[in-house]
């Protein structure tokens, strides 16, 4: 790494598989080089790090835009216009449509729904002993519920799933990994082209009130596959790597997890865990933002057309923020200035996660089952993780795990 004056400057590869594998030390050494630093392999890319300015320009999109949230020209090409690549007006016009939905009150009905869904499925993996989290946990649960309010045949939730880990990867730069997720995206768009018009969606679902925007004159038609996608890429992904982020996290401290099992009706407590866990290791690593007109980040000045790269992960651990216990999880987390409910893992601002409560919903419903199950949960020490490589979304391709049950 280098340090210029004014202009802070690294030949990091925030993309490679090490880094990927654990960005963290990485995230550190930014933080330390500065507000801003350039990513020379990237050209006119630039890392934001910190906690206070990564917050300020997700909350600034007159100076930091979603026009252009890829590192590419073909993915930036393609999402030109969505939900995710808009601001301003159009940014609202979209969101607007499915606001409703997504919407705290709307999900009352659903709670107990989801609980049963999770109850149900750890009943069955705990009795079992061992289980993989991604695969006979994570997965189930949230494909199907994802799949059921967005209007889909619920056998197609494996699918979805894998293509949407193909549009998070799209937004990378131009490698070879981002490369081979180009088709996986297409798959996708073409699946929800043929597969999810209006003659095939369940009425009330999420795709059905899209198109009803689209025959009121609030969006295009064009509009309605891209907004469409964008929210089951999210609800699906997002949420499964969160859940399996946490149980992870907690099979390696059984300290913690015994606090858990004793409190497991303890919702607040349950809530706690949840965000400490979304801080701890985001779900999604990065937002990419253009720079509209010559600025600075906290004194490192920035040129009209740059990307900046809005580091949630490095954020969320950010020791000025979160004390000198930042690279620790701790479901207690007290004595700093700030808590759990601030991390950035949903994002900040205008693009903030539409459908947080959704998610905290579900992962809360997984983790207060399994609490309620079982007093262990440890990691396979014959069958390690094996973590998914990704340019944009941190989680497991498998994680497995043992239990007891509950006496």
């Amino acid at each position: 790494m280098t340090l210029l004056s004014a202009r802070p400057s690294t030949s990091i590869d925030l993309f490679g598989d090490a880094a990927l594998h654990d960005p963290y030390p990485l995230y550190a050494g930014l933080r330390q080089l500065g507000p801003a630093v350039r990513l020379e392999q990237l050209g006119e890319v630039w890392a934001i790090s910190r906690y206070a300015d990564v917050q300020a320009a997700l909350a600034d999109p007159g100076r930091f835009s979603s026009a252009r949230v890829a590192l590419t020209d073909i993915a930036n090409d393609a999402l030109a216009g969505s939900v995710l690549a808009s601001d301003g007006a159009d940014h609202a016009r979209l969101r607007r449509v499915l606001s409703p939905q997504l919407a705290r009150h709307a999900f009352n009905g659903l709670h107990g729904v989801i609980r049963r869904h999770a109850d149900q499925l750890v009943a069955e993996v705990v009795q079992r002993g061992r289980f993989d989290a991604v695969s006979d946990l994570a997965l189930p649960l949230v494909g199907q519920i994802i799949t059921y309010l967005a209007g889909l045949p619920g056998r197609d939730r494996d699918q979805l799933v894998a293509w949407a880990e193909g549009v998070f990867s799209a937004f990378g730069p131009d490698t070879r990994r981002t490369r081979a997720a180009f088709p996986l995206a297409q798959t996708m768009v073409d699946y929800l082209a043929t597969s999810a018009t209006r003659e095939r969606v369940r009425p009330g679902s999420w795709l059905a009130e899209v198109y009803a925007a689209a025959d009121r004159g609030e969006i295009a038609e064009a509009e309605c596959i891209p907004l469409a996608s964008a929210y089951l890429v999210a609800g699906a992904e997002l949420t499964i790597h969160a859940i399996t982020t946490l149980l992870g996290l907690l099979a390696r401290t059984p300290r913690q997890w015994r606090s858990l099992h004793r409190r497991a009706h303890d919702s607040a407590f349950l809530g706690a865990a949840v965000r400490e866990a979304l801080r701890y290791d985001a779900p999604v690593q990065w937002v990419c933002r253009t720079v509209t007109q010559d600025t600075s980040v906290s004194g490192v000045p920035l040129s009209a057309g740059s990307q900046v790269l809005l580091l949630y992960g490095s954020a969320n651990r950010d020791d000025t923020v979160w004390g000198p216990t930042a690279d620790q999880f701790r479901m207690r987390r007290s004595g700093i200035r700030r808590t759990g409910t601030d991390h950035l893992a949903l994002g900040h601002g205008p693009h903030s996660c539409a459908g947080g409560h959704l998610a905290h919903m579900k992962i809360t419903a997984v983790l207060g089952a399994l609490a309620r199950a079982t007093p262990t949960l440890r990691l396979v020490p014959s069958a390690p993780p094996c973590r998914q490589l990704n340019n944009t979304i941190r989680g497991w391709v498998s994680l497995p795990l043992t239990t007891t049950p509950a006496r």
